[in-house]
């Protein structure tokens, strides 16, 4: 490993352990929401992965390494960084689940008006990031 894979390994994982600690029981939950997501018709796996990858890059570079090279996880970390795209069915229930839990939370869990402007904004980015990405065919 040369002096810059060290320093770049170092400077990825926090230095507070309760953050690192939470930033690898979400990179677990993602990891296992994207392996159902691999076997369960109604679950995309892509957009889980990403997060848990994303989330063991900042916690753990062992973990991220392995993750990076599973044969089961790999192919839909390098579609998405090779072309920047989702299937469309990935991009719908992705979609779909952000909006039910927003909207379900701006109704049911926020007082506050400013703050359901709030999670409906961000549902409303979120749709618009996802539909710009391009739409891969199904593999």
């Amino acid at each position: 490993m040369s002096n810059t894979d060290k320093t770049s390994t170092a400077s990825t994982a926090p230095s507070n352990p309760l953050l690192r600690t939470l930033l690898l029981v979400g990179g677990t939950f993602f990891l296992m929401l994207g392996f159902l997501g691999a076997f369960l018709p109604v679950l995309p796996s892509t957009p889980f992965f990403l997060l848990a990858a994303a989330l063991f890059f900042r916690s753990s570079p062992r973990l991220h390494r392995w993750m990076t090279g599973h044969p089961l996880i790999r192919p839909h970390l390098q579609r998405f960084q090779q072309d920047r795209s989702m299937t469309m069915r990935a991009k719908a229930t992705v979609l779909g689940l952000a909006w039910i839990v927003l909207l379900a939370a701006a109704i049911f869990l926020v007082d506050s008006l400013f703050m359901r402007g709030f999670l409906i904004g961000l549902a409303i980015v979120k749709t618009i990031v996802i539909l710009r990405l391009k739409t891969a065919r199904p593999s």
